[in-house]
């Protein structure tokens, strides 16, 4: 796991964390995450990796959706949930995910 030092920003302490995750065997799952240390609000979220998703955009819309979401693998699972619930995807699912984005934090 590699992660980056937090930094201060308008007075409130953020942490910046990249992370790697093997979703599901062969799998891997690339997470840019910022959040306020204090409340465990997603500030900015990226995620890329060996996985598939349809429609293409779904990507940009769950991480969009996610910035705002306590780091709490209840919140983070019904988040994903309903984002994707229109959508195909492959190389992980809502349960690998939520948990691969809540192990980032754990992990520091």
């Amino acid at each position: 796991m590699e992660a980056a030092a937090g930094f201060v920003k308008m007075g409130t302490f953020l942490n910046t964390i990249t992370a790697k995750s093997i979703s599901k065997p062969g799998k891997l799952v690339k997470i840019e995450l910022a959040y306020i240390q204090k409340s465990m609000i997603i500030k900015k979220i990226k995620i890329t990796g060996d996985f598939f998703l349809h429609p293409e955009e779904t990507i940009e819309k769950l991480e969009e959706s996610l910035v705002g979401v306590k780091l709490e693998k209840k919140y983070l699972k019904n988040k994903i949930e309903s984002v994707l619930k229109n959508s195909e995807f492959y190389g992980f699912d809502v349960n690998s995910l939520s948990n691969a984005i809540n192990e980032c934090v754990k992990e520091r």
